[in-house]
């Protein structure tokens, strides 16, 4: 007479609860990580904005009415305050844009960099973004 026993071992089931253990926790790891990555992104985004928001406030000037200025880096009121912001108006010239001219071109030159710290790292980070206006 034949005997059939069908099932699984104890040593089979441990080793598939071993496997499976480790599967998890792996990909538990990989939560943490997702979200610093997401928050680094989200940050980035607003700084873009809040580049692009004072970029179009300085173009709503009119081109007389805009001084060549330096607005020193300083920090934004609440909610923003992690990020801080530089503006910068000069002259262009666009035979030669690696110098600043002294005297008026026709041309202004607006930068704006936002700089931030992402809560996980160390470095701070910016964004800059750069526009001209001509006179018209």
């Amino acid at each position: 007479m034949k005997i059939s026993i069908k099932g699984f071992t104890l040593i089979e089931i441990l080793v598939t609860i071993s496997i499976l253990v480790v599967a998890i926790i792996a990909i538990l790891q990989m939560f943490p990580l997702g979200i610093r990555v997401g928050r680094s992104a989200q940050m980035a985004t607003i700084a873009s904005e809040l580049s692009q928001e004072k970029i179009e406030e300085v173009i709503s000037i009119s081109y007389d009415d805009l001084e060549s200025t330096i607005k020193s880096k300083h920090y934004l009121d609440p909610p923003f305050e992690r990020y801080s912001r530089q503006t910068t108006v000069t002259y262009f010239d666009p035979n030669d844009p690696q110098t600043t001219p002294s005297e008026d071109t026709g041309i202004k030159k607006i930068e704006v960099t936002v700089f931030w710290s992402p809560p996980f790292l160390v470095s701070e980070k910016s964004i800059n973004i750069i526009s001209l206006i001509a006179k018209k």
